[in-house]
């Protein structure tokens, strides 16, 4: 029983549970795709001008130099340059005033911001290192503040943590200002 059926052979490959859009001999076939010449994909089809080429005329002007500047460019605008003058005289600047500090406070539990000043009156200890914004939380009670402020990011100098510290406790009175509550305080030079 060494001979195979070519019947059953066949029978099996039709009944093969493979894919029905898998290529097989049986349901497709090999062409030899033969590329056409470049452009010659409609040379079998007369070309249909809508205009004759006798009517094409372009009136091109004459070709214009670009100038170096965007100030050159303005230079030439009528009337009388309206736009020559811009950029070309420094703005006056007036120096802000010296102020201490800017406080804004924030209720932690809604997000509203229930109070936001320049504090003139504020004076942090000089020091030859800039001090950077800094944040302090307060928790305040029907009483006042329970317990001192305390700070979550720091300045970067301990002298001027400690001097808001004081300032927001005894000077701004976080605890008699504010109702119940939890507050986050940011200081700002």
């Amino acid at each position: 029983m060494g001979l195979v059926d070519p019947v059953v052979i066949l029978g099996t490959m039709l009944r093969d549970p493979k894919p029905l859009f898998l290529p097989t001999e049986f349901n497709s076939s090999r062409r030899d795709y033969i590329p056409r010449e470049p452009g010659g994909a409609f040379a079998g089809f007369q070309p249909k001008l809508t205009f004759a080429v006798s009517e094409l005329a372009l009136s091109l002007g004459s070709a214009v130099a670009v100038p170096n500047s965007p100030a050159e460019a303005l230079r030439g605008d009528p009337p009388d340059a309206p736009f020559i003058g811009f950029g070309r005289a420094d703005p006056v600047m007036e120096p802000l005033g010296p102020r201490g500090a800017y406080v804004e406070i924030v209720e932690t539990g809604t997000g509203r911001t229930v109070f936001g000043k320049a504090m003139d009156d504020a004076h942090p200890p000089s020091s030859s290192v800039p001090w950077q914004p800094m944040e302090f939380i307060a928790a305040v009670d029907v009483s006042g503040l329970i317990g001192p402020v305390v700070p979550t990011t720091r300045s970067g100098v301990p002298e001027v943590d400690a001097y808001f510290a004081r300032y927001l406790a005894e000077t701004l009175r976080v605890g008699q200002r504010f109702a119940p509550g939890f507050y986050r305080i940011t200081v700002g030079p």
